[in-house]
């Protein structure tokens, strides 16, 4: 048995079946982690157990057989046993049914509370075989349409359903928190909510939007920094929406009146997905907000970033000095949590001991002590960086720099051999010193410390299947700030719109960057208690590279375009 502490139920039945060594299993850990990949997928990737062999394993410790989907004939009626938003949501296709019972393929090792949960949604007892999951993956598209497929469709069904469940039709004027503890825990609802949050994690989208108002229940998708309303659902379903949220989270579904925090872990197609819930009390009911950290789409490796070599080559060299404070700067949603847990990952050596104080922690990383901030109960950032410095650490990230204390504490913890990691939030690179110094830190504290200020954005990418050029005319290049002469006779891009980027012209995003390095001039700068400007024009001359020419050198490379890099910068 190899000796390593692990919880995954997958590795441990490899590892009573000695298929895996102490170093592959920690291997399997490190990339669960990094990448946010399934166990089983990672296995079968690294050739540590062929496909075929896992499933029987995993047969055999549920009790059940492995099946050939392929050369499976699954009757019509068997098809329609579940609901398209189910098959998609938790990857499984019927394969037999009974009376109160149907037998549902999978590829992966469904916990016994996805079962349950399965078994109540479907109101079936719910029996479990193996397939292969290329195998899964085909039949959903081929048995219940591609994604492509309306999600309207689903909604109307459901819609349907909740019409004739009668204890729906109170709800508007409902106050019985038992009433509504009912209406959220119904089939439908948990359908219809996991429906939303699988829509939300296709489409990509970093936050969902539940608003009731007046009239109407409104839910709206950020994807790419841009909002999308999908159609809205009726008014009456809002409150046991909202509830149902609230349940999941471990929130009080009793309080209304206070603003709550809260998470939800959950399994969607076949991925690890953590929501951060936020409630928030309005006129009309409570408005939830859902981030969503889906670590497949998020990569907190260093070089996938997007830097420019020159910024990443002097981003490294800082992250290797044995004191000091690097500053991540820019607006919320520009990517300084993704750059700070990038460079925490980097360092996270078992040489080193990494803290963190965060409100909240958004990432969870394995072998970094990650403290979360919470004002409510006392426990203060102040609170928690006192702490910090009685655990010896080597590296300490602060959530956000947020006043003198904060700063001072960073500042202290330099001094005392340090590297600190943190964020504030300034337009650009330079503004960050003279906010601090606004702070009424002294200037030879800040210019003894601090090593580098990173300010960034996150611009949205031209989508590549509709992707245009163009000549830009003299308009264009004048709201850049460009000359013609500098452009010559290079081609400006832009997307069209297509199916694949939902007709906007845009399709993920892509970071920008400016990179202060506090080198002796600037310090004295800093010392002389000069202003942004001065600090910003004396970096520019010793070769740091804006916002804007950074923008600028995307757009000349086709990755976005001019209404972004102007937006932004």
């Amino acid at each position: 048995m190899a000796d390593v502490q692990h919880t995954e139920p997958i590795l441990q039945l490899l590892d009573a079946n000695g298929l895996v060594t102490a170093e592959q299993i920690q291997e399997i850990l490190d990339e669960h982690q990094r990448s946010g990949k399934s166990v089983r997928e990672i296995a079968v990737n690294m050739e540590i157990v062929p496909e075929d062999t896992l499933l029987g394993l995993i047969a055999e410790s549920l009790g059940t057989r492995v099946v050939n989907l392929p050369a499976t004939d699954i009757p019509p009626e068997v098809i329609h046993a579940i609901p398209l938003s189910v098959a998609r949501m938790y990857m499984v296709v019927p394969v037999e049914r009974g009376t109160n019972t149907v037998t549902l393929a999978t590829y992966d090792l469904l916990s016994p509370a996805t079962q349950d949960e399965l078994a109540f949604v479907l109101s079936r007892d719910v029996s479990l075989v193996m397939a292969r999951e290329e195998d899964i993956r085909a039949h959903v598209n081929q048995l219940y349409g591609d994604d492509s497929e309306s999600v309207n469709t689903m909604l109307k069904a459901l819609e349907d359903e909740i019409e004739q469940a009668d204890k729906f039709l109170e709800l508007e004027t409902a106050q019985d928190d038992r009433g509504i503890e009912a209406a959220a825990g119904s089939a439908p609802v948990i359908r219809f909510v996991n429906l939303v949050l699988y829509q939300a994690v296709q489409d990509r989208a970093s936050d969902i939007h539940f608003e009731p108002f007046e009239s109407e229940f409104k839910i709206r998708y950020r994807v790419d920094g841009a909002l999308y309303e999908m159609a809205p659902p009726p008014k009456r379903l809002a409150l046991p929406v909202i509830s149902r949220l609230k349940v999941m989270s471990g929130l009080n579904i009793a309080e209304r009146r206070l603003p709550q925090d809260g998470r939800i872990q959950l399994n969607i197609g076949g991925r690890q997905i953590d929501f951060r819930v936020s409630c928030l009390p309005t006129q009309f009911g409570e408005s939830v907000v859902l981030r969503v950290l889906d670590r497949s789409v998020v990569s907190l490796d260093i070089d996938n970033l997007g830097m420019p070599d020159d910024v990443l080559q002097r981003f490294l060299l800082d992250l290797d000095k044995p004191n000091g404070i690097i500053v991540v700067t820019g607006p919320t949603g520009s990517g300084k949590t993704t750059t700070l847990y990038s460079a925490l990952r980097k360092l996270n050596t078992i040489e080193s001991k990494l803290l963190t104080a965060e409100d909240p922690v958004e990432y969870e990383i394995d072998g970094i002590v990650q403290v979360p901030v919470n004002e409510a109960i006392g426990n203060s950032f102040e609170r928690v960086l006192r702490a910090f410095l009685r655990q010896d650490p080597d590296i300490v990230m602060i959530g956000e720099i947020r006043d003198l204390v904060t700063a001072h504490i960073a500042i202290h913890a330099s001094l005392t051999g340090h590297l600190v990691f943190s964020t504030l939030h300034t337009n650009d690179a330079a503004g960050a010193v003279t906010r601090l110094i606004d702070m009424e830190v002294e200037p030879y504290l800040l210019s003894s410390t601090i090593e580098a200020v990173v300010g960034q954005r996150l611009v949205r990418k031209i989508c590549n299947d509709c992707k245009t050029a163009y000549k830009p005319d003299d308009h264009v290049l004048e709201r850049l700030g460009v000359a013609r002469s500098e452009m010559g006779d290079q081609n400006f891009y832009y997307g069209t719109g297509c199916a694949t980027c939902n007709n906007t012209g845009y399709k993920g995003r892509k970071g920008i960057y400016e990179y202060l390095s506090i080198s002796d001039p600037i310090r004295d700068l800093i010392n002389q208690r000069q202003p942004t400007l001065v600090l910003r024009d004396k970096a520019i001359e010793l070769g740091m590279r804006t916002l804007r020419q950074d923008g600028i050198k995307n757009i000349l490379d086709g990755y976005t375009t001019v209404e972004e890099v102007v937006r932004y910068t």
